[in-house]
């Protein structure tokens, strides 16, 4: 359906877009107390910190910057199924957080998830059309020796 129209690659720099928008909110001082009240709702002030606060942006910050890299290189095995396992992780934990401890509440937060659901679910339906794995041994480029710039020998 989406196939000749390429425009997972745009919705993943759209998603790094928020993941960076979130990684900003986190470090302002004014603002992560807040998103970390926000984002864990349903617990205490005392398991949301500043600390947790930056924890979290700099984990918002990696995803997006796999986000970006799966966006950039959609075709390339390795950013595409990083990209899909920081969404799965994204969803696993919160859905521990809800599920297990009962700490994370919120429209905004479900909002989230069900951007991160929704891209997961695109993403997996859309895997063999950007990843051809019958193709791809043979159209890589063989490594090179740094120092001697002859192919290296594949086992």
């Amino acid at each position: 359906m989406f196939e000749d129209w390429e425009i997972l690659p745009y919705w993943l720099f759209l998603t790094a877009i928020v993941s960076a928008a979130r990684t900003f909110q986190c470090y302002l001082p004014a603002t992560s107390n807040r998103i970390m009240r926000i984002l864990y709702s349903n617990s205490n002030f005392r398991e949301t910190s500043a600390l947790a606060a930056r924890e979290f942006g700099s984990w918002s910050f990696l995803s997006c910057i796999v986000q970006i890299n799966a966006g950039l290189n959609p075709h390339h095995s390795g950013a595409y199924i990083t990209a899909l396992w920081s969404f799965i992780i994204f969803l696993a934990h919160f859905a521990f957080e809800r599920i297990a401890y009962n700490t994370v509440g919120g429209r905004g937060l479900l909002a989230a998830e069900i951007l991160a659901f929704v891209t997961f679910c695109w993403m997996c339906y859309a895997r063999a059309y950007y990843l051809d794995f019958s193709t791809e041994a043979d159209t890589r480029a063989p490594l090179i020796h740094p120092h001697k710039g002859q192919p290296i020998p594949m086992m």
